[in-house]
């Protein structure tokens, strides 16, 4: 399977993986993208037939040999994918209980409770099974071994494990399309439609096992419907599969929350835990807003499952198909304003979420205490950037905002930007206000009036790559952060006609101001932010309690997650004005303390050195070639 593709890209896949950060002390993650590059080779190559139907093939005949049916003991044969050696490894497994819809086998030498494995095959009988089917499609059935009942091995899986040194990153889980194939075509096939689960130091039975077993069996569904899917479609729908099916949302959103400027569509590995929260959201908002009814949301996803095109091409398909009047254009500025706002009671619900993630939202990564403002700074390809305007002086004026993009251009496809103005009341008894600006030839400028009741006030800038399915990998991939700039003035007062205007930052102190971090400060707030797990407890946003019933315990945690944010604000900022000054011992300080510490304290680091990464890339863009060394530095 795996091995036929060599050691080094194996060796960056498993160091990316013992990389990601912690969430709730062990962090898991899925296998299956390790197999991509295979599994689109043999659906370009190899004619997916059943065993039945090659033997009629090859034989003229079918020989049907006499085997009874499977039974409680029988004791199987096994290939599996040794990660950590990069080798197929054969292992024997007994099995422990015939569902409705489940085979359940264990690795021999392993115990599990029966009671666990008991609870697997009704989970996977009574909710995973109906509810992925009913939500994605089908899985190939009876699929290549004429058998409709899925395989679900536990076992084992050797990977990178090692919390000795540090390394708690773990493969829960698995799906290999190359079982979907005849063993003449690929060795290492099973011949049978299986998932694999582990059980060390995955706990079988468990809540998060039984989410894993949903993510998974999405994979098989999604690849028997499109096998050429991108990984961060197929992740995305994976990502909801366990919450459709009752556990829980994922606890990646965190790592979105504290890395809001992501690249949807790259799926790179510098924030892959970030990638994993914002295609679950991205996913979720689809699902629940594409259309106005259960049964027409979940037969919209398995169009868009269906879709032979790939990525954001393959949901405009769907979309038209199913006769909706939208398009991913809209979908994804709506979806941009509703994770900084969050509310649905105006515009039909497009700018937020539902109960169940009724108290999440993005902090703003800018802030702006005075207008007239101007500011510049950076944002992903398919990803926002949200500036806070904190001046109360300006409500029930009008003001003019003026923006100016920069151009990412790859043969004839580019970058295109939307740019909303939005306002509200702090006690949210008043409607919001969304005004979009007209964006032309990357420059646009409208003139606001802001309603004297609304006391909140923000910027949003989306960058949105091409849509084409050409294209559209290959550019998000490859199209680094876009540069812009924009002006806020009183509206009879432009702000080319005033004095010194004040520079937006991160923490909305004005350029110029005295720096108050000095390299023992630095130190001492990287530890502090390195010591903190902020994912230990998931309850507080993704909680269905109204805000008022919450525990002293979601409320303190509420707090822990603020001061940190506001610990890396600050850090951010004091990095940020040091380089303009060309001031670099606080950069270079926490370069050596995130390039010394441990993996656990890296892995904690890892969205602050994201957000010291984005401004160094920026200076770099503007033609300050001082910090290219810093920016290699940290890269490695």
């Amino acid at each position: 399977m795996l091995c036929k593709f060599g050691r080094k890209w194996l060796l960056a896949l498993i160091l990316l993986s013992i990389s990601l950060p912690p969430v709730i002390g062990q962090h898991w993650y899925d296998a299956t993208h390790l197999f991509k590059k295979e599994v689109e080779w043999l659906a370009d190559n190899v004619e997916k037939e059943t065993r039945a139907e090659y033997q009629f093939r090859t034989n003229g005949f079918l020989a049907y040999a006499d085997r009874k049916p499977p039974e409680v003991g029988d004791t199987e044969v096994f290939t599996t994918c040794n990660i950590r050696k990069n080798v197929p490894e054969q292992i024997k497994a007994v099995l422990k209980k015939i569902g409705k819809h489940c085979y359940v086998y264990l690795e021999t030498g392993h115990s599990v409770e029966s009671n666990a494995i008991k609870k697997i095959a009704d989970h996977f009988d009574k909710k995973i099974y109906p509810e992925v089917r009913s939500m994605f499609g089908s899985e190939w059935s009876p699929g290549i071994d004429g058998d409709k009942r899925i395989t679900l091995l536990l076992l084992d899986i050797k990977d990178a494990y090692n919390p000795s040194q540090g390394r708690k990153g773990f493969v829960a889980g698995y799906f290999y399309a190359g079982d979907e194939y005849n063993r003449s075509k690929n060795p290492n096939s099973n011949e049978r439609e299986m998932l694999y689960l582990d059980i060390s130091p995955g706990v079988a039975g468990s809540e998060k096992f039984l989410s894993v077993i949903a993510h998974e069996f999405q994979h098989m569904v999604h690849w028997n419907n499109d096998p050429k899917e991108y990984d961060w479609v197929d992740e995305s729908l994976s990502q909801l599969a366990p919450f459709l099916c009752g556990y829980g949302h994922p606890p990646q959103i965190y790592a979105f929350l504290r890395n809001p400027d992501n690249n949807m569509c790259a799926w790179s590995k510098e924030n892959m835990l970030a990638n994993y929260g914002q295609v679950y959201l991205w996913a979720y908002y689809i699902a629940t807003h594409i259309s106005s009814t259960e049964e027409r949301r979940r037969a919209f996803v398995r169009k868009m499952v269906e879709q032979k095109s790939q990525g954001l091409s393959g949901l405009n398909a769907a979309i038209k198909k199913q006769r909706i009047k939208n398009n991913v254009a809209n979908l994804f500025k709506s979806f941009c304003v509703a994770n900084y706002l969050n509310d649905s009671s105006f515009a039909r619900g497009a700018y937020g979420y539902d109960k169940h993630l009724a108290r999440l939202s993005l902090k703003p990564e800018l802030k702006v205490s005075s207008v007239p403002a101007r500011g510049k700074a950076t944002v992903k390809c398919w990803s926002a950037k949200a500036i806070r305007i904190d001046d109360q002086s300006i409500r029930g004026k009008e003001v003019r905002l003026s923006f100016a993009g920069q151009k990412i251009q790859s043969g004839k496809y580019h970058n295109r930007f939307d740019v909303a103005f939005v306002t509200w009341s702090s006690g949210r008894n008043d409607q919001p206000q969304v005004e979009w600006l007209t964006v032309r030839l990357f420059k646009a400028a409208k003139d606001i009036k802001i309603p004297a009741k609304h006391d909140k006030m923000m910027i949003i800038v989306v960058n949105r790559g091409p849509d084409t399915m050409k294209i559209e990998q290959a550019y998000a991939k490859g199209a680094g952060p876009a540069a812009f700039s924009f002006t806020l003035s009183l509206a009879a007062a432009p702000i080319a006609d005033v004095a010194s205007p004040q520079v937006a930052t991160r923490s909305g102190r004005s350029n110029g101001a005295r720096r108050s971090i000095d390299r023992s400060n630095m130190h001492s707030m990287v530890e502090e932010i390195a010591a903190a797990n902020l994912f230990e407890n998931n309850s507080d946003i993704l909680s269905q309690i109204d805000t008022t019933a919450r525990s002293a315990s979601e409320i303190e945690f509420d707090l822990e997650f603020q001061r940190i944010s506001k610990l890396e604000d600050q850090l951010v900022d004091e990095i940020k004005a040091g380089i303009e000054a060309n001031e670099f011992e606080l950069l270079n300080e926490f370069i050596d303390i995130y390039n010394t510490g441990s993996e656990e304290k890296r892995n904690r680091l890892n969205a602050l050195r994201s957000r010291i990464l984005d401004i160094l890339r920026f200076e770099e863009m503007q033609g300050n070639s001082t910090v290219t060394s810093f920016k290699t530095n940290l890269e490695e």
